[in-house]
Order: C-alpha cells, then sequence, then structure tokens
C-alpha cells in the first residue's frame, strides 16, 4: 500500500507538470482515481490434497470444505475497491494508459465439518497493474467524453484463511497463498465536462479476465496442499474523477 501511494503522488506530479503543457485543443495527460466494484468469479477448479485431486464444487468437496466455506469456490462474490490511471494521448482521441487497480473481501465461513464446528475467516486480495491504449474524445470542450480502452498485464492475487476450532487443536492453521497471473481490462465508459481541468466518470464498466495458474497453499498441517485453477471472468463497474 506504501508503495501504490508513492506511485498515485508521483504520478500527480508528473500530471501537475504537464498541466501547464497543454497548449493543444485537447488534454495531453489524464489522471484519474475512483471507487470500484468487482463481480468476482472463483478462479479455483480443483484442490489435491491427502494424494486425491478433488473438484472444487463436488459433493466430496463439501465434505471437506464444509457447505458454506465452498460457496467461496462456488458462487461470484462482490469485493470492494478503487481504480487509478494516468494516460498520455498523443493526439484528441488517442493515448497510452497505465492502470492500477485493487479489490478486496473479507469473510468469516462456519462449518460442521467431520463432526467438529470450524471458523474460516478468510481475506482475499486481487490487484492488477495493466498498461495498453484508450480512445476518447479528448477535446477540452467536448461535454459528454465516451471512451474504450485495451489493457494488457498481471494480476496478483493473495489469500489468507484463519482457520480455529475449540474442540481441536491440531485445527488451527492459517492458510496462505499468493499468485501472479496473466490479466486483461477490455472495457469503457464515459466522462462528463465539468470544467476545464475536472470531469466526472459517470460509469466505467470493465471485463477484466484473469488467467490464473495452478499454485500451492502453505500453512495446511495435515498435507500438502495443491490448487488447479481455471480463467476468472471478471466484472468491474465504477466512477470517479479524471483531472487534466
Amino acid at each position: 500500500m506504501r508503495k501504490l501511494l508513492l506511485t498515485i503522488c508521483f504520478l500527480s506530479l508528473c500530471a501537475s507538470t504537464a498541466f501547464a503543457q497543454n497548449s493543444d485543443d485537447y488534454n495531453r495527460v489524464e489522471l484519474y482515481g475512483g471507487y470500484s466494484r468487482a463481480s468476482v468469479q472463483p478462479n479455483a477448479e480443483a484442490t489435491t490434497v491427502f494424494g486425491s485431486t478433488v473438484a472444487q464444487c463436488s459433493s466430496a468437496a463439501t465434505d471437506i470444505l464444509g457447505r458454506n466455506y465452498q460457496t467461496s469456490f462456488c458462487q461470484r462474490r462482490g469485493f470492494n475497491g478503487f481504480d487509478a490511471s494516468i494516460t498520455y494521448n498523443f493526439n484528441r482521441y488517442f493515448g497510452i494508459k497505465g492502470n492500477v487497480s485493487g479489490h478486496s473481501k473479507t469473510e468469516p465461513f462456519t462449518d460442521f465439518v467431520f463432526g467438529n464446528t470450524e471458523t474460516i475467516n478468510t481475506k482475499q486480495r486481487i490487484y492488477n497493474f495493466l498498461g495498453g491504449v484508450q480512445v476518447k474524445d479528448n477535446g477540452r470542450t467536448a461535454r459528454f467524453k465516451p471512451f474504450a480502452h485495451a489493457l494488457f498485464g498481471a494480476a496478483v492475487n493473495t489469500f489468507r484463511g484463519v482457520n480455529t476450532s475449540a474442540a481441536i487443536p491440531e485445527d488451527n492453521y492459517t492458510l496462505r497463498n499468493r499468485v501472479t497471473s496473466f490479466a486483461m481490462k477490455l472495457g469503457g465508459g464515459i466522462d462528463l465536462r465539468l470544467n476545464r481541468r475536472v470531469d466526472l466518470r459517470l460509469v466505467e464498466l470493465d471485463y477484466n479476465p484473469i488467467f490464473t495458474r495452478n499454485f500451492d497453499i502453505s500453512g495446511f498441517p495435515f498435507s500438502p496442499l495443491s490448487q488447479t485453477s481455471r480463467r476468472a471472468n471478471n466484472f468491474t463497474i465504477g466512477f470517479g474523477i479524471a483531472f487534466h
């Protein structure tokens, strides 16, 4: 988070310096920040534990995970977060864009597993670091400014799950993983000009697929734990402020 704040401050300084250089009829630099809501599809397809591979949403997995915790692997969930970007425009309609976004979800699950009540408190974070192109009318006098972009880069997905059991001390453990995968963001939105320097981003809609690779999960005390993953077809919607 500290590195992210330093990056945003640096981008803000660059944008402020560029404001004085905008002598054409369009804005050369755009700095955006806003709220983002993500619809996140689980990326787990199967888990290998105790030497066997079990499909995450099967009845066999229900016995291992618990019915409530299993839903986090089988149903979409809503994550809250932020979206920030900087765009340099080569002309009125075309520019290159760098984008950083982050979404997180904290959620507890309590289940009756193998005759014992257990609770796992989970926290998942997804960060995207992307770059690509944007098409938009960046004219200084344009009132409504629809735009579209195609961005590519990396997504970092981190997970922490603290499992607790009052009856069985061995079931008190912490699961962790961190995986970096290829990601894209395809979409766009529309801005409304408020004044010469500020636009209101009315809405931004994006398709954000993450091509998660297989990875190991640390912290499980009884057996090596690994996950077979699939593409997560995530979607985001947001709004915010753009500065020129």
